[in-house]
């Protein structure tokens, strides 16, 4: 059986030259909205990481964001374990015996 646990978008932030000196905070708060961060530039004010798809509009909705562009969106299907699983009660019969 298939499973969707997230609809989840690999992204690119860029923000806005004069917010500078907000790059520290901004990631800060990215992460808060459940991004998992890739990598930075702050002397280019570029986020890239990945997230959860209903919070894109969010973060578009910023002061300091110049753009977001989405690279990929799709559903992400996690194992059994994770914290972000949502189909815990088929984790027994996800286990394989042999």
């Amino acid at each position: 059986m298939e499973h969707q646990d997230a609809e989840v978008s690999d992204i690119t932030i860029v923000l806005k030259k004069e917010c500078a000196d907000k790059f520290n905070a901004t990631v800060e708060q990215v992460k808060n909205l459940d991004m998992t961060v890739e990598s930075t530039d702050a002397d280019n004010g570029v986020i890239e990481g990945t997230v959860p798809a209903d919070k894109l509009s969010h973060i578009r909705a910023w002061p300091c964001v110049e753009y977001v562009r989405v690279d990929f969106t799709y559903i992400a299907d996690y194992p059994p374990g994770d914290p972000r699983n949502r189909d815990k009660d088929d984790d027994d019969s996800q286990v394989s015996v042999g």
